[in-house]
């Protein structure tokens, strides 16, 4: 691996720590699995000025990566200028795109400040464009691998997982093989957004987590691309268990949100967009990072985070050693989902859902 891929794959969850920022949700494609409820119709996008004061804010606390996702990112006019400004602030920098509009004149414009792409790609040809809701998808995505490949930014490709498609997944890590990608991510399908309402049976269940981690280790090996899925086996808990529960009192913002997740609208998420709502930080229309951070740490709800991200491993690991079904102890989870079912569960209010714009 490339010194860019050793930290891209540096813990069970991914790099860390990383800001995730959604700065816009228009989009060219109305995804099925879209966790974000992005579409061509939709124009939410945050404030230039609040975004760049964010980025500013979020390096200071300690985040090294800033991961730009949407919407497409390539819609967003300012995204040159924030891609650079995370260059100049010392943090790695990456996009995940669906591809389609990465022609040479809009690539260059970004090929300069960027570590790491993800291309997304949803399996074989008919699966992709079904996924995208547009037939000629996956031809276009493909097209322009080759102006992505050409600018000599590393690139990878993310697969979301679900249910239905761990079949899929070869196809996945051949094509990256065939088009020079470093690797694959696999990422279980969030259900949030249009994905809750248009794929609310395809989550993926452990059993599907497991098999994911198996075929990742075996395509790896026999291809000579690096698969990475969003996802441990309960047999790993006890490994990691310093990556997961951070210890208390909490004293950074990072020790508790590795990922901290701007949306379009502004709400300042930690680790994933379903946590519970009482755990968000706020809004950037309300104050800027560097103070909506020490007033959430103030009032406890970074303990309260750490305390779910113990309680669940702790809920998960008495699964594996109270004498279990083999099927349960031999499981895998995503790690943010359990986090975020947890606070859900203790802290006594549901889910906030995005909302679909006009």
């Amino acid at each position: 691996m490339t010194e860019i891929d050793a930290h891209l794959f540096q813990s069970p969850t991914g790099i860390a720590p990383v800001l995730q920022v959604h700065p816009t949700r228009r989009c060219n494609l109305a995804c099925l699995h879209c966790y974000t409820s992005s579409a061509p119709s939709v124009s939410e996008q945050l404030d230039w000025n609040l975004l760049s004061t964010c980025v500013q804010d979020a390096a200071l606390l300690g985040y090294r990566q800033l991961a730009v996702s949407g919407g497409e990112p390539l819609l967003y006019k300012q995204l040159p200028e924030l891609l650079s400004q995370a260059r100049a602030l010392g943090m790695l920098t990456s996009i995940t795109t669906n591809g389609m509009l990465a022609t040479p004149q809009r690539w260059a414009q970004i090929s300069d400040f960027l570590d790491v792409v993800a291309v997304s790609i949803d399996g074989s040809e008919a699966e992709h464009d079904a996924m995208r809701g547009q037939p000629g998808a996956y031809a276009k995505t493909l097209a322009h691998l080759a102006v992505i490949r050409a600018s000599g930014v590393p690139f990878g490709l993310i697969f979301t997982l679900t249910q239905h498609n761990v079949d899929s997944l070869e196809f996945v890590v051949q094509l990256a093989a065939q088009q020079g990608a470093r690797s694959v991510q696999v990422h279980p399908l969030t259900l949030y957004g249009r994905a809750a309402e248009t794929l609310a049976d395809a989550r993926p269940d452990g059993l599907e987590l497991l098999v994911a981690l198996a075929e990742a280790k075996r395509l790896g090996q026999q291809l000579g691309v690096t698969v990475h899925v969003d996802a441990i086996s309960l047999q790993q808990l006890h490994t990691y268990h310093r990556h997961l529960v951070p210890s208390l009192p909490v004293t950074r913002l990072p020790e508790v949100a590795p990922i901290l997740i701007v949306q379009a609208d502004g709400a300042v998420v930690p680790l994933t967009h379903d946590v519970n709502h009482q755990l968000w930080l706020g809004s950037l229309h309300d104050a800027p990072l560097h103070l909506l951070a020490p007033a959430w740490m103030q009032q406890g709800r970074a303990d309260l985070l750490a305390q779910a991200c113990a309680q669940t491993w702790d809920e998960l690991s008495q699964h594996y050693h109270a004498g279990q079904p083999v099927a349960i102890q031999n499981a895998a989870v995503y790690w943010y989902d359990e986090v975020a079912a947890s606070t859900r569960r203790h802290l006594g209010m549901p889910v906030m859902r995005c909302v679909q714009a006009a």
